[in-house]
């Protein structure tokens, strides 16, 4: 059977991606030079990750902003070559996305046309003590980065662990025939350079927090070539602990008393989560029921969004009865008791 034109083995091919290489050559945007915004700048790229150090980058901006200044110089053009510069270098975004995309790319992003990587989340505990008084912490990961230059520059310092990133992957549509089609997944050799890197994120854990919480350190996920990075999410799990136990902005103590203490009262010292002294007491003459409890204001959680107010603590008391109880015991008992 003599098949028309655009179809192949039975099947209606509406984007043919059969040769990737050029279909992504054709589609892909052009790169940007990393190279030439230093340039405009006077600095140097040092082979560094970042390929500029940002605090030198704002002392070199300001100082040549100000040279440069239209109103203190004819040079207008130089000033706007320098602005042009400065805010992509200083945007780790927008120097991703010019790296392998040029200004067509950033444009893009600025109008928020470009997809984005998928975020990543992880989990971290924390003691009950951490989530009462607050905790510094500091998140250890690895990461996907792309090397910026690389194709330019592969003999620069932050090149020589680089290889070729993970295979790009498009979609196009396969046409059954003239009424149906379904979507396909075309991989194709990418062009950008990769690598593994470590990563230290310095994580701020606010006093109350809770489980659930989540912390968010935007764009520093995977980067994938010509996507915005996603963005880590450390969902917060406070751990149990042996003596407290958390009701929101409460605190519950489960306090054992003897029958003796219930009946006669009492006096205890407790050492809270942050090693200050509770003291708790019952006068003599109250008698603790049994599912009694005692409530001391201020001496809960801090409140998560307003830390300087304070829950409440919760004493419940639990009874320890006597296994047995003497014929002698007993009698002196029924003496005391007897109404």
């Amino acid at each position: 059977m003599h098949l028309p034109s655009g179809w192949r083995n039975g099947l209606r091919i509406l984007h043919d991606t059969a040769g990737c290489e050029g279909y992504n050559r054709a589609a892909r945007p052009i790169a940007g030079s990393i190279a030439e915004l230093l340039a405009a700048l006077d600095i140097e790229d040092d082979g560094t990750d970042h390929a500029v150090e940002r605090q030198r980058l704002k002392r070199t901006y300001r100082e040549l902003s100000v040279k440069h200044h239209p109103d203190k110089s004819q040079e207008s053009s130089r000033f706007q070559r320098l602005r042009h510069a400065y805010e992509i270098l200083d945007d780790p975004v927008k120097l991703l996305l010019y790296d392998s995309g040029g200004m067509e790319l950033v444009r893009q992003y600025e109008m928020d046309e470009v997809p984005r990587s998928e975020n990543l989340e992880v989990s971290h505990s924390i003691s009950l003590e951490d989530s009462y008084t607050g905790a510094e912490y500091t998140l250890e990961l690895s990461r996907q980065i792309l090397c910026l230059s690389c194709r330019q520059q592969p003999r620069l310092a932050r090149c020589r662990g680089c290889r070729a990133c993970p295979d790009e992957v498009h979609l196009r549509q396969v046409w059954v025939n003239q009424w149906e089609y379904f979507m396909e997944e075309v991989h194709a050799p990418s062009p950008e350079k990769c690598r593994q890197t470590d990563l230290s994120l310095n994580m701020t854990v606010e006093r109350g927090a809770m489980t659930g919480d989540r912390l968010q350190f935007e764009f520093m996920a995977a980067q994938i070539p010509r996507h915005v990075p996603g963005d880590v999410l450390v969902n917060v799990h406070v751990l149990k602990h042996p003596l407290f136990k958390r009701m929101g902005s409460d605190l519950v103590l489960l306090l054992r008393i003897s029958l003796l203490e219930a009946l006669v009262g009492f006096k205890r010292e407790v050492t809270h989560l942050d090693g200050h002294v509770v003291h708790l007491s019952v006068p003599r003459g109250t008698v603790v029921h049994p599912d009694s409890a005692m409530e001391i204001e201020g001496e809960g959680m801090p409140v998560h969004d307003d830390p300087s107010t304070y829950g409440r603590l919760l004493v419940q008391f639990h009874i320890v009865f006597p296994e047995h109880v003497d014929s002698m015991a007993a009698a002196q008992l029924e003496k005391a008791l007897a109404l």
